[in-house]
């Protein structure tokens, strides 16, 4: 959850302006620009999975953040490939070459490394995915995987602005009407002038970013662009220390940047 003064704003809230801003802001360009807008036609089950994916993807990512460490989440989500590559190949034909197959492994080997407890490498595994979080974090991490082969394939017939303007869309709309529902007081809570500050904000800085991603997604294999993304693990083992005090950075920090030299290895592949 994300905190206003003194009172939480639900997840599902937080998705529901975040993909209405980013909705927005697409619609803006394509006024201003005057883009072509081309219409999902036989693609609408593409724009349909991606808000069920943005959906429980967002729902567990902020369970995982709001239960354990982020250092911890950031790292798992490095995994985020791996869950990629059989429904990219199935979707759009993209595999990994040989240097990209190096670069999952150590993708893995990084998020292996994050818990030092436990005996040999299935002790570390077991003593990682014991903890709640990190569960919520891997399970993030699968439905990612599935949504980059997803959007990769939605971009590539649609482009990317027109797939985009459908996406963020039709998961606000989704999303917001879910909120009404089931958290109508959270939903009020955020249009309070000091939250809704936070909640665009938070839309704002998404929008950029999802653009770059989806553009790339139309130039190299989902799991590549996928990978790369989660070079955030660094930063994100940086901040749980600087903001919450988060401990073990050495481990943390090198278990990050192995997976970020999974990404590299990616990038030059």
């Amino acid at each position: 959850m994300v905190k206003g003064r003194g009172r939480e704003i639900p997840p599902l809230v937080i998705v529901a302006w975040t993909q209405g801003v980013a909705c927005a802001a697409w619609v803006t360009f394509f006024v201003l620009s005057g883009w072509p807008f081309v219409t999902p036609g036989p693609v609408w089950p593409a724009v349909a999975a991606s808000c069920g994916l943005v959906l429980g993807m967002s729902g567990l990512l902020a369970r995982a953040s709001a239960r354990g460490d982020i250092s911890n989440v950031g790292p798992i989500l490095a995994l985020s490939p791996i869950f990629t590559i059989v429904p990219d190949a199935v979707l759009s034909g993209g595999l990994p070459s040989a240097l990209g197959w190096i670069g999952l492994a150590l993708s893995l080997t990084g998020t292996v490394s994050l818990s030092g407890a436990g005996t040999g490498r299935l002790g570390r595994v077991r003593a990682l995915f014991s903890r709640r979080d990190a569960l919520d974090a891997l399970g993030a991490a699968f439905l990612l995987g599935f949504l980059a082969a997803v959007d990769r394939y939605g971009a590539r017939h649609l482009g990317p602005p027109s797939y985009l303007v459908c996406s963020h869309g039709a998961t606000a709309v989704l999303t917001a009407v879910i909120a009404a529902v089931t958290t109508p007081r959270g939903l009020a809570q955020s249009v309070r002038p000091h939250n809704l500050v936070t909640v665009v904000s938070h839309g704002l800085l998404g929008v950029t970013g999802t653009g770059m991603q989806t553009t790339a997604l139309t130039m190299a294999a989902a799991a590549y662009v996928n990978a790369i993304r989660r070079m955030s693990a660094v930063l994100a083992v940086l901040l749980g220390r600087t903001l919450f005090g988060e401990p073990d950075l050495a481990r943390r920090l090198a278990a990050a940047l192995l997976a970020c030299a999974g990404a590299a290895c990616l990038l030059l592949a």
